[in-house]
C-alpha cells in the first residue's frame, strides 16, 4: 500500500510517490507494493509533464482501502481514499498484469460500501456437528432441523439492518467480506424454533454448541457480503 500520491491540481492526474531504498529492481520497503524502473520511469514523466502546474502530495489513508481481492493478491482493482488535509480524493489503483506497473486515477465520487446479503456457514456448520457428534449425539436429522432454524432466523434480517443485529464482526479473506455473530435474542429464537423437535436434554446441548462456537472466527458466525459503490460527485467541486 501507497503512503502518499503526487496530484496535479490542474489536470487531475495522480502518481504515486515512490518510497524506496534506491533499488527499484527488489522490492520497496512498503508492504504489498513493489517497485519497477518503469514505475521510477512514469515517475519522472510526470514531473515533466506537470512542470509547469501546481502539484500536491496527498496522504493515503489506509483504513479505506477496498477490493474485492485479498490485499496479497497484486493483479486486482483496489479503490482508496487521500487528502491534502483539506479534502479527500478518491483514488482508483488498477493492475491488470504481474508484468506492468499499476494505474493510478482519480475519479469522482465518493465510495459507499453496503451489505448485500448474509448467509450461514452450512457445510461448515454440518462438519463441526458431525466432529463433535460423540458430545451433541444428534443424528443427521435433528442436526438439519438446527441448521434450518439458524437459517429461517437469518432470512428475516434484511441486509439493511444487519449492523443492528450483528454483536461481533471480524474481517474476511477480502475487504469485502466479514465474520458476525448474531445478538442474543436470535439465538434465543433459533432455539425456540428447535422446541418442537428436540428433547430438554437435546436442547442444553445445542445451546452448549452455540455458546462454544460463537466467535466470528467459529462456524456459527455469519458470512457478510458486500458492495462498493461510487457515490457521484462533479470532479471540479473536489478541487
Amino acid at each position: 500500500m501507497v503512503k502518499k500520491i503526487i496530484r496535479c491540481q490542474q489536470c487531475h492526474q495522480v502518481i504515486p510517490l515512490l518510497e524506496s531504498n534506491g533499488d527499484f529492481g527488489n522490492s520497496s520497503a512498503l508492504p504489498g507494493v513493489e517497485w519497477s524502473s518503469e514505475d521510477l520511469e512514469n515517475q519522472k514523466e510526470f514531473f515533466l509533464g506537470h512542470g509547469n502546474h501546481n502539484i500536491e502530495e496527498l496522504l493515503v489513508d489506509p483504513e479505506t482501502f477496498v477490493s474485492d481481492k485479498p490485499s496479497y493478491e497484486p493483479v486486482k482493482t483496489s479503490y482508496f481514499e487521500a487528502s491534502n488535509g483539506r479534502q479527500k480524493f478518491l483514488i482508483r489503483r488498477t493492475r491488470v498484469r504481474l508484468d506492468q506497473p499499476a494505474r493510478y486515477e482519480l475519479i469522482p465520487g465518493q465510495l459507499q460500501i453496503s451489505n448485500i446479503s448474509v448467509s450461514i456457514q452450512g457445510n461448515d456448520l454440518r462438519k463441526e456437528i458431525s466432529a463433535h457428534n460423540g458430545s451433541l449425539s444428534l443424528t443427521e436429522e435433528k442436526a438439519e432441523k438446527f441448521i434450518q432454524a439458524l437459517q429461517e432466523e437469518v432470512e428475516n434480517i434484511s441486509p439493511e439492518k444487519l449492523t443492528e443485529e450483528i454483536e461481533v464482526t471480524q474481517e474476511g479473506e477480502t475487504p469485502l467480506l466479514t465474520y458476525g455473530i448474531l445478538k442474543e435474542v436470535h439465538w434465543e429464537n433459533v432455539l425456540r424454533k428447535c422446541q418442537n423437535d428436540f428433547q430438554k436434554n437435546d436442547l442444553k446441548k445445542i445451546k452448549k454448541f452455540i455458546q462454544e462456537n460463537r466467535e466470528p472466527g467459529d462456524v456459527l458466525a455469519l458470512r457478510i457480503h458486500r458492495q462498493v459503490t461510487i457515490l457521484p460527485q462533479n470532479l471540479e467541486q473536489a478541487g
